[in-house]
């Protein structure tokens, strides 16, 4: 069997998490084994007063990643930190009492807060998609730091609309919100409702290898977001479904039973 790359690895675990597959606690300590192997035992020492790259997981040179949402990055700033952030934010899940796995979640926060695109008002170029990556991370490995949070959910809305965007970032902020702390996330989901509605009950086509792999868990992602309302709650047990027709999957809301 082909053994997985590390981000690979990242982004195979965390598509299962968002659709809820069970993984049992052997797994989740082999990937936790797995990654960990690719750490170094020493920190790159940041150039600079600002620590804009990663300082445990490197990116491979030469090999075009993508995001989780299938963006392909074009800077160094967004290709790297997705790299790490992605990586140590799933550590964070599986391992988070192990002590490597503390010493990298620890020196990344610290890191992050030299960078613009982790703690300034910064809509720059690939720095805007950086900082959704950042909010990502911070919901899980740091979600008691609602102060941070909120800058970050605040960034991208000063951003978001500054130019004609790809569909990458608005997903991937709603993939936040399907993580972040309900408080905080609540009155986001508030303005984002009838466009969330609207596609929750869309189907998404599986054309494509990428398609097979992403679509289903976007419509996982929608329902763990909408899920959070009371009003919505009943949208937890549903599963997505491939249509026999036409090959699309969505969830199937038209059959679900909502509770009297």
């Amino acid at each position: 069997m082909e053994k997985k790359s590390i981000y690979r690895l990242t982004v195979e675990t965390d598509y299962r998490l968002i659709k809820g597959e069970s993984i049992s606690n052997g797994e989740k300590a082999a990937i936790a084994a797995e990654l960990l192997s690719a750490a170094p035992t020493k920190a790159v020492t940041p150039a600079g007063r600002r620590a804009l790259y990663p300082l445990f997981y490197i990116p491979p040179q030469d090999v075009k990643l993508r995001s989780l949402m299938g963006q392909t990055p074009k800077t160094r700033i967004f290709s790297g930190n997705m790299y790490e952030l992605e990586t140590l934010r799933l550590l964070c899940l599986l391992a988070p009492s192990n002590p490597q796995v503390m010493l990298m979640r620890n020196a990344t926060l610290r890191r992050l807060k030299t960078t613009c695109f982790g703690w300034e008002d910064d809509g720059v170029g690939e720095c805007f998609y950086t900082s959704l990556i950042v909010l990502r991370f911070l919901c899980t490995v740091s979600p008691e730091d609602t102060e941070w949070i909120r800058s970050r959910i605040e960034n991208y809305n000063r951003h978001a609309n500054e130019k004609k965007r790809p569909w990458f970032p608005l997903w991937y902020f709603w993939l936040c919100l399907s993580e972040m702390p309900l408080e905080l996330a609540l009155p986001e989901i508030a303005q984002h409702r009838i466009e969330l509605e609207k596609k929750l009950r869309r189907s998404y086509v599986m054309h494509s290898e990428q398609d097979r792999a992403l679509h289903p868990m976007l419509v996982c992602m929608l329902r763990n977001l909408m899920s959070r309302l009371p009003e919505y709650s009943w949208l937890a047990g549903c599963e997505p479904c491939v249509s026999g027709t036409d090959g699309r999957v969505g969830l199937p809301l038209h059959f679900a039973v909502r509770p009297a």
